[in-house]
Formats: structure tokens, C-alpha cells, sequence
């Protein structure tokens, strides 16, 4: 009896542990819920609302505010130089003297004849009864045309003076004593270096961000002098060749330590937004028709949030729409994210010091 029953059992046990192995098979198989899915490892920051100032800072060269080339226009000998390579000079100051002894005496020998000529018409008009009418007309005409030499040698012995037009130094001297020289040669040349100009050339960004009047800073490079100025002027239209705008920077030079030629940086701020919110631009996803950043949902998973973008300033842009004070922006790890990922926070910080994260 007993044997009979020992296959059975034996069969019994050999088919209930095929049955647990195929239901632990079927287990295996059974596919990973979302909740099973990793979490995407992130840092994020809180925003914070900050000033957002736009910094500019441009290569410039300085000029002198007035520079001009100075010259006897009609030439000839040179009488006397009256000044040296860097002197001061006032407006009006008489500098050189050129051929003016013959200047002149051309002009007492044009009011002789202009005398001569007025006597002439004087006489004419006692003896009105005694001139034919042509006769009358030419005498009043070189009556006329004496006076107009006379003028005309006036001019010519004040331009044999050559005189400051401005106040400034003495760039460079040409001439000696003695010398001849061809009508409008350069005799010398007088710059205005108070105020100081610095020329900048400006790219059609920069040049928005300009305005006549406004206050900036100009840094030397050849010494540790640094002073404050204003843009002077602003060009209207940029250069054909460069594609580039001409801006002027006046600046106080007194000591006359500024000195054209040298090579400075006219650095500005200007302040867009007293408090706005302003992101790293790395933050910033684009899509095919759109930028935004992933928001730290409640429920740890990733939210995409559209933005409108007032300024980029430099490696930060500043915020018109989309974000608000507080809330969390996922600052690293977000460019393989997707709506609703989890996420696992590793570090978190606050938005932004000096365009950067605190942690």
C-alpha cells in the first residue's frame, strides 16, 4: 500500500513547483511602472528680484577737442615766430608774422590811391556841370574800386599775422626765422586739449545704449589716471566702411595729462531695471518656437515655463515675463529634461550674486 502512493506524491510536488517557478517567470516579465522610472539629478535655485544693470566697456583713443593746422596763405618771408613747441596760448594771440612789412606797404600804397581817387570825385562832383554823364560814372567807379583795394590789403596784412584761433598748446612749429614760404603751407600746429575728447568706434549694439549727455568713466592705459565724463556726441549714421558709429567722450583735462594719441577704455553702467529678475543665459532652453526654463514642480517633477526676454546683458538675461520672485528654476542637468520627468534635487541655491548662483 504504501508504494502506491509514493509516484503520487512525488508527481504532486514535482507539478506545484513548476507551478511557482512559472508564476515567478511571469513575474519577471511584468514591465517597470513610471513611479520605477530614475529621477533625472538636478540643482536648482529660488529667484530673487535684483537690480539689473547693463555694463559697457569700449576701446577709445584720445583727441584733442580743437586741432588745426595753422598757415600764412599767401606765403612769403618769415619775419618772426613768436612761440615754441609746447607752449600755451590764448585766443587771439599773435603767433608768427609773415611778409607783413610788404603787406604793409601795399596797403598805404592802395589808401594813397584811394585818396588820390576821392579827390578826384570831389572834384567831379563841383564841376557837375562841366562832365558828360560817362565821364561821372568812371570816376565814381574808380573811386570805388580804390576803396576795395584798400580793403583788400587790410585782409592780406591781417592774414600775414598768424593769430590763435583758439586757446590751446602748440603741437608742432614748422617755420624758422627767415625762411620763405608757399602760400598755405603749414606753419605750425595748435591743439585744444581742455576738455580731452575720446573717440570711440561703436557696433550698432553698443550704440543704442549711448546718449548724448550721459555719464561715464574713462581708464588710461598707459598710466593709472582715471576720470569721469560725458558723451558729447553721438554719430547719426554709421560708417559705410566699418559699419560702425563714431561717438565723441568729453573729459576734464586741465593738467593737460591726457594727451592725444593715447589709448584708454570709456567704461558706462546703465540700469535697465531696479528690480527685476535676471537668470544665467545657460538656463535658458530653446525650442523650435520657443525659450524657457524647467521649473521644480511641488511634486518634484519638471515644469516647463515659456519666457519673454527684455535684455541679454552679457552672460544674464534679464526677465520680461515668465518668472517670478521664488520661484525654483532647475540651474544644471535641465537640457535632457521633459515635461513631467522626476527629478532629484542634489543641490539648491539661491539666484544670483555677481550673475551667479548661492549655495
Amino acid at each position: 500500500m504504501t508504494s502506491r502512493f509514493v509516484p503520487a506524491l512525488t508527481l504532486a510536488l514535482v507539478m506545484g513547483c513548476g507551478s511557482a517557478g512559472a508564476e515567478k517567470g511571469a513575474a519577471d516579465l511584468t514591465p517597470p511602472t513610471l513611479t520605477d522610472a530614475p529621477s533625472a539629478r538636478v540643482e536648482v535655485a529660488t529667484v530673487s528680484l535684483i537690480p539689473a544693470v547693463r555694463r559697457l566697456e569700449l576701446p577709445g583713443e584720445v583727441k584733442a577737442s580743437a586741432d588745426a593746422n595753422l598757415a600764412a596763405p599767401l606765403g612769403g618771408f618769415v619775419e618772426d615766430v613768436l612761440v615754441k613747441e609746447g607752449d600755451s596760448v590764448r585766443r587771439g594771440q599773435l603767433l608768427a608774422r609773415v611778409d607783413v612789412a610788404s603787406r604793409e606797404a601795399q596797403l598805404r600804397v592802395a589808401e594813397a590811391q584811394a585818396a588820390q581817387a576821392k579827390a578826384e570825385l570831389d572834384r567831379a562832383i563841383a564841376l557837375a556841370d562841366g562832365l558828360s554823364g560817362q565821364a561821372r560814372l568812371n570816376v565814381e567807379t574808380q573811386a570805388k574800386i580804390a576803396e576795395a583795394q584798400v580793403e583788400l590789403a587790410r585782409i592780406n596784412l591781417r592774414r600775414a599775422m598768424i593769430v590763435a584761433p583758439f586757446a590751446g598748446k602748440i603741437a608742432k612749429v614748422n617755420v624758422e626765422e627767415g625762411e620763405v614760404v608757399a602760400p598755405g603751407a603749414p606753419a605750425m600746429r595748435l591743439v585744444a586739449v581742455d576738455p580731452a575728447l575720446i573717440e570711440l568706434s561703436v557696433s550698432d549694439i553698443d550704440v543704442a545704449q549711448l546718449e548724448e549727455g550721459q555719464a561715464v568713466r574713462f581708464t588710461s592705459l598707459s598710466s593709472p589716471l582715471v576720470v569721469d565724463g560725458v558723451v558729447q556726441r553721438r554719430g547719426v549714421a554709421a560708417d559705410l566702411g566699418t559699419r560702425t558709429w563714431s561717438v565723441e567722450v568729453a573729459v576734464p583735462n586741465a593738467d593737460g595729462a591726457l594727451m592725444p594719441g593715447m589709448l584708454g577704455r570709456v567704461s558706462l553702467e546703465r540700469t535697465l531695471s531696479e528690480s527685476g529678475v535676471l537668470i544665467p543665459q545657460d538656463w535658458i532652453v530653446t525650442r523650435a518656437s520657443s525659450r524657457g526654463v524647467f521649473l521644480l514642480g511641488e511634486d518634484d517633477v519638471a515644469r516647463w515655463r515659456d519666457l519673454e526676454i527684455e535684455a541679454f546683458l552679457t552672460d544674464q538675461a534679464l526677465i520680461r515675463s515668465g518668472l517670478n520672485e521664488g520661484d525654483v528654476v532647475v540651474s544644471a542637468g535641465h537640457r535632457e529634461l521633459a515635461e513631467g520627468d522626476a527629478l532629484y534635487v542634489v543641490r539648491r541655491g539661491v539666484c544670483c550674486e555677481a550673475g551667479r548662483v548661492k549655495y
